[in-house]
């Protein structure tokens, strides 16, 4: 007897697997059948099942017979799993940290270690989170738990096979065929989608292949941050409805504490709020959006892709990822308790290890794949539709898109200052060359604006002078950025740091204000 104690997820290849496994699924709500499936590929396939499932899932299974827990994760990392282990030898676990509050055995504490790490990279990578004892389960990982206590093993790798036989146009038909496949399976019969768009490929090409009705933008007064006047001219070319969903900064503001206890864990991903204020919005409005996470990091498209030299040139090169704006003197600076032992660089050093035999830029986006994108990309994803309740789904996050991605010579993915330039091949067959090439803006938030307005500031300021920020910070020091970012005489001189890192200002002061506040929202009020 399998009993199904957890689930999260959207399994693409459903009607496969049930002719497969010859398990009747008419008639049956999605949740409903998936559960079935899922139960009946554990008693199939055992430890191997998640290679059968192509989809987002997490999920727990009790075996009556060998009273043993069975828990997996899906390769990509789109949904999460969380387990906890009491000092009495029980597992607690959730798809939400939130599901071990209050169970008999756990302590909620602070992993103090870890704050350098959010510092750093902006969220919380790897399997460790900011809850002491409380940990992730890795993409394409599973955990067993039973009398000889818990076992953590892997059915998937994260591996690159490069196919040097096809052409640019070979490529393009395999990304238009998969996408194709990918949005048929997405949704079921009688479902009605949706779709995000800004002004850029990515959305712009899921509209153009799906039927998606409407087009949705997060938009802004600032037109100049805005990708809306783009996102609209596409809906029109498409012959689809659009909408902008205008965020203000009262909306952003106003959000951060609802954000926070959604996300669980800190996210300073300015664009994570902005797009939560905005789904928040679109309640009501739609209830199922389609959205583009997944085509940067499966076919190079953020700029630092093009930086493969600078990491060349190193004796020894370590790629930190995407966001990493704080390094371990900037965090002595301004952290009262710094562990050297918790190194940054050794822990991304390890990350992308396997990913060392791959030419530069394969490298980089192995790490990519194993760090940022599921720790920060899919998590904002799951935690947004989570805590607006609005359904996102990822029609990139296909497996058959992704073999495509993986088996995809770097060539054809970002050169000569280029990018993405299979996809963007693709996506011109069906879009103006002026959308399938348009360089990627990287969703764009005013915020730097904002903060710098003392509207909305003032909680800033109240949060670094707080109990709380005393707790972690040297408050002389955190004060004195938040003076110069403001433009004032810093309390504390730094002549040389703060113009040369003029740029960087803001987004320090706004993560060290996201993890002040979320650690009184975890930790003082609830």
């Amino acid at each position: 007897m399998i009993e199904v104690k957890v689930y999260d997820g959207l399994i693409r290849n459903h009607v496969e697997l049930a002719e497969e496994l010859g398990v009747g699924i008419d008639g049956l709500g999605r949740r409903e059948r998936e559960e079935l499936l899922i139960a009946a590929a554990w008693e199939r396939w055992g430890e191997d099942m998640g290679n059968h499932l192509n989809g987002q899932f997490a999920f727990a299974l009790y075996d009556a017979e060998t009273d043993e827990l069975f828990c997996a994760r899906d390769p990509l990392g789109a949904e999460l799993f969380f387990y906890y282990e009491t000092e009495g030898g029980r597992l607690l676990y959730g798809t939400q940290i939130k599901d071990l509050f209050g169970q008999p055995g756990f302590e909620k504490r602070l992993n103090r270690e870890m704050v350098q790490f959010f510092l750093g990279f902006t969220y919380v990578p790897g399997e460790e989170t900011l809850f002491a004892g409380v940990r992730k389960l890795e993409p394409g990982g599973f955990l067993r738990f039973g009398k000889g206590g818990l076992t953590l093993g892997r059915y998937w790798e994260l591996t690159f096979e490069p196919d040097e036989s096809k052409s640019l146009d070979d490529w393009a038909n395999e990304i238009s065929d998969a996408m194709d496949a990918s949005l048929k399976s997405i949704c079921d019969e009688g479902e009605v989608p949706d779709s995000f768009l800004s002004g850029g490929v990515d959305s712009s090409y899921i509209l153009a292949k799906s039927n998606a009705r409407k087009g949705f933008c997060c938009a802004y007064e600032n037109q100049v941050a805005s990708e809306e006047e783009d996102a609209r001219a596409t809906a029109e070319y498409l012959g689809r409805d659009f909408e902008g969903i205008t965020v203000s900064s009262k909306d952003f503001f106003a959000d951060v504490d609802e954000f926070l206890v959604a996300y669980e864990q800190p996210s300073s991903d300015v664009a994570g709020l902005a797009l939560y204020s905005a789904c928040k919005k679109m309640v009501g409005k739609t209830e199922l959006c389609f959205s583009g996470e997944g085509a940067d990091e499966f076919f190079a498209g953020y700029s630092v892709y093009q930086n493969t030299r600078r990491l060349r040139m190193s004796p020894d090169p370590v790629y930190f990822g995407t966001t990493y704006i704080m390094n371990n003197a900037e965090q002595k600076r301004y952290l009262k308790k710094f562990y050297p032992s918790r190194s940054a660089r050794a822990f991304m050093k390890e990350r992308g290890a396997g990913g060392k035999q791959y030419d530069m830029l394969g490298w980089m986006l192995y790490v990519d794949l194993r760090s940022y994108f599921e720790g920060s990309i899919l998590f904002n994803s799951t935690k947004i539709a989570r805590g607006t309740g609005l359904d996102i789904r990822m029609p990139y996050c296909d497996l058959r898109i992704f073999d495509i991605a993986r088996r995809m010579p770097s060539r054809f993915k970002a050169a000569e200052g280029r990018n993405k330039i299979a996809l963007r091949a693709a996506a011109s067959r069906v879009l103006p060359q002026e959308v399938a090439y348009r360089k990627k803006l990287g969703f764009p938030v005013p915020v730097r604006e904002w903060l710098a307005d003392s509207a909305y500031n003032a909680d800033i300021r109240r949060a670094f002078e707080s109990e709380a920020a005393a707790e972690f910070f040297d408050l002389d020091e955190i004060g004195a950025l938040l003076d110069a970012f403001l433009g004032k005489k810093p309390r504390v001189n730094h002549p040389i740091w703060f113009p040369r890192h003029k740029a960087l200002l803001w987004r320090h002061v706004w993560t060290i204000y996201v993890f002040i506040r979320w650690y009184e929202l975890f930790f003082q009020e609830m």
